[in-house]
């Protein structure tokens, strides 16, 4: 399956925090496998796994355990991501709300965030998608600069009424209480915020209506992007297109790769409205278009890269798509 992915902007702003306290960013960017060219790029994304490495490096190394949480704190607006400022420059702070809720995948797409109100609070829902996702000083992090950003460019008078993390109680519960200033509790089902609901209807100081239309355009594309990856058509034809040429393409082991058996794989295809045979096909197709354009390889090479058995197969195929042989297509590149 895709790995998860975050924000380009967000492991910048970690990577200059870090840097700033002596650590070597290059040696650690060589060991996360990450390239720190490409986050001058608004668009670049990071794969989780590499960014929760970046935590547990920092903890390690600076020896302080509560770094998420001190990361958090730290309010630099030229860090900023365009989330944030789309968020900041709502009318209001429930509006703000609802929208981050919308947007939050493109920060971390493996934490779901749910917004809804419980009695006189608005609580903030933050749900791993899988226990592997879950890194405590990364949701130290995600939740501290939630609340500092709240404070510094909504109003200082927000206050927080719970605070609870899914991670046992560590020893450093007193910098928890120093930044929330409310009851922080911790083996939660899910990290949350919670604050007077009277709060929502609070208009943000900063609002430019402008700069808000501008930077949600700039994102739409983005977001649409992602949510075609999550879905399970887009991981089917990931997996099929690197098994092709190994001929390993059958439904019941693409379904065991996605941890689904293949019962649950059809019906999930079956509410995208797409079979696995076409997904198979589509991938085909797709593949071999690319190769003829490119005219790297023989044609019974590219029949064995589709995972066909002979060319005829492969050229029968091939006329289907398109109506008309793979040989003479490549005649007319």
């Amino acid at each position: 399956m895709d790995q998860p992915t975050v924000a380009g902007s967000t492991v910048k702003a970690l990577c200059f925090w870090l840097a700033e306290r002596g650590m070597d960013i290059n040696a650690l960017a060589l060991e996360a496998e990450l390239d720190l060219s490409m986050l001058e790029d608004q668009d670049y994304r990071v794969p989780l796994p590499a960014y929760n490495l970046l935590w547990s490096r920092a903890e390690e190394t600076l020896k302080d355990p509560a770094v998420g949480l001190h990361v958090g704190e730290w309010v630099d607006s030229r860090r900023m991501g365009v989330i944030g400022h789309i968020i900041f420059n709502n009318r209001t702070l429930e509006q703000g709300l609802k929208q981050y809720v919308r947007l939050s995948a493109l920060v971390n797409e493996g934490v779901r965030t749910e917004f809804h109100l419980q009695g006189d609070d608005a609580v903030i829902e933050y749900h791993c998608e899988r226990p592997e996702y879950y890194h405590r000083a990364g949701m130290d992090r995600m939740l501290a600069l939630s609340v500092t950003r709240a404070r510094r460019f909504v109003s200082e008078k927000i206050f927080l009424t719970k605070v609870g993390f899914s991670h046992p109680e560590p020893e450093y519960v007193a910098e928890y209480e120093r930044i929330f200033q409310c009851p922080v509790s911790f083996g939660q089902p899910c990290c949350s915020l919670a604050f007077n609901k009277d709060f929502l209807t609070f208009e943000l100081p900063q609002r430019n209506p402008y700069l808000h239309q501008a930077l949600t355009r700039q994102v739409e594309a983005l977001l649409q992007k992602l949510s075609l990856r999550r879905t399970v058509s887009h991981k089917v034809k990931a997996i099929v297109a690197k098994r092709l040429s190994r001929g390993d393409i059958e439904a019941e082991k693409v379904a065991e790769k996605m941890n689904m058996s293949r019962h649950t794989l059809y019906r999930k295809l079956k509410q995208e409205d797409v079979s696995f045979q076409e997904l198979v096909e589509q991938v085909r197709k797709d593949k071999a278009l690319d190769y003829l354009q490119k005219g790297k390889y023989s044609l019974s090479e590219i029949a064995f890269l589709l995972g066909f058995s002979e060319l005829s197969a492969f050229s029968r195929a091939f006329k289907r798509w398109t109506g008309e042989s793979p040989a003479n297509y490549r005649s007319q590149q």
